[in-house]
């Protein structure tokens, strides 16, 4: 009965409840977006860096005047429950046969044992090299090409993705082939290569006290603290725009409680009348709460999958990414805002209508 009514009552005022409907419509999809947009950000994160979390990359301190790792501390780091994967590396011109170009690249030299370990999808033999995705669009290069160093001909073999371990404008030999260019008796860069992720922490730990106990020669990143960091930062980004869209929904919330009180004046009589045959309070309370959670419900409904339409326009075409169970949870979230504060709006213009003195009601023209 009181859903009837409360429909009744929001027909009387079609266009009035239409722009109370349009207040919890934005306000709800400005949360439940933005709260998208952040996820999608997140899950981009992860598809690009969370390959290399399993990683501790380890530098010579250029501020201490180390510029290079000792393979005696290489070998002290033996003890550790981890795969060691030494790496030297340089920079030089490469020539590009075919192209008669030359091009200025970093170069990194690996064993050839090593390399299934960086999760790169490549394979590299003694006469072979594998390039980075923007050497080979800047370039013009694919598998197949010809590489030149130091007069020495290289076929590539392999196209990886640049990241933090390796970055853009790079190629990898193996370290038998990278000595015999360039002949390095030190390397430059050591990663440590850990298959249970849970193990990170207590390895960095081991390795800060095995190589830095007398004097700080090396720089210990975690690859996975820095992911988790990020995720931290881009978490409260996301919550302080979820914020500012929750305004929108306030500013909605004060608008259904500004039609509710109209409603309220227009409809005295209306509610003297009910009170008079036999309606209590609690009736006439019923009766406003249901016309607000109309509103909230269909509102909040509409606004979340409009959430859902741009978040994947946002994530899909320009975060490059697709979206997942997080933006479910997100439109989850909005709708449930937009009901409670429909509802919250809702409750003073319900309490004032429900204690009208019942014969002034009857008498108000």
């Amino acid at each position: 009965m009181y859903f009837e009514m409360a429909k009744r009552n929001l027909k009387r005022h079609f266009l009035r409840s239409i722009l109370a409907l349009l207040g919890i419509i934005i306000g709800v999809a400005a949360i439940s977006s933005l709260g998208i947009l952040g996820g999608g950000l997140k899950q981009g994160i992860m598809e690009n860096l969370g390959s290399i979390s399993n990683y501790i990359i380890i530098f010579p301190n250029y501020q201490n005047g180390y510029t290079s790792i000792d393979k005696k501390d290489i070998d002290r780091l033996r003890i550790l429950n981890c795969k060691i994967i030494p790496i030297y590396a340089s920079s030089d011109y490469v020539y590009i046969k075919g192209k008669n170009k030359r091009a200025y690249a970093n170069i990194f030299g690996i064993d050839k044992n090593d390399i299934k370990y960086l999760n790169l999808g490549v394979k590299v033999s003694d006469t072979s090299a594998a390039v980075d995705t923007f050497f080979s669009k800047v370039n013009d290069v694919s598998i197949g090409n010809q590489l030149e160093i130091k007069n020495i001909s290289l076929r590539i073999n392999g196209i990886y993705n640049s990241t933090f371990l390796f970055p853009d404008n790079s190629l990898i030999l193996t370290a038998k082939t990278y000595k015999r260019f360039y002949g390095n008796e030190n390397y430059s860069r050591v990663i440590l290569y850990v298959k249970n992720i849970n193990d990170i922490n207590k390895i960095k730990n081991e390795t800060e006290k095995i190589l830095n106990r007398n004097e700080k020669k090396y720089i210990i990143l975690s690859l996975n603290s820095i992911i988790n960091k990020i995720n931290d930062v881009i978490n409260k980004v996301s919550y302080f725009l979820m914020g500012i869209g929750a305004i929108s929904l306030l500013v909605a919330g004060i608008g259904i409680g500004n039609v509710m009180l109209m409603s309220v004046v227009e409809r005295t009589k209306e509610i003297g009348v009910m009170r008079s045959l036999g309606a209590s309070k609690r009736d006439i309370i019923l009766l406003f709460l249901y016309e607000a959670l109309i509103l909230g419900i269909i509102g909040s409904l509409i606004g979340s999958f409009l959430s859902l339409f741009f978040g994947y326009l946002i994530v899909h075409y320009l975060l490059k990414t697709s979206l997942s169970y997080y933006a479910i949870v997100y439109m989850i979230i909005g709708t449930i805002f937009g009901i409670l504060t429909s509802l919250i709006s809702a409750l003073y213009p319900a309490y004032k209508a429900a204690n009208l003195d019942p014969i002034k009601a009857l008498r108000n023209e």
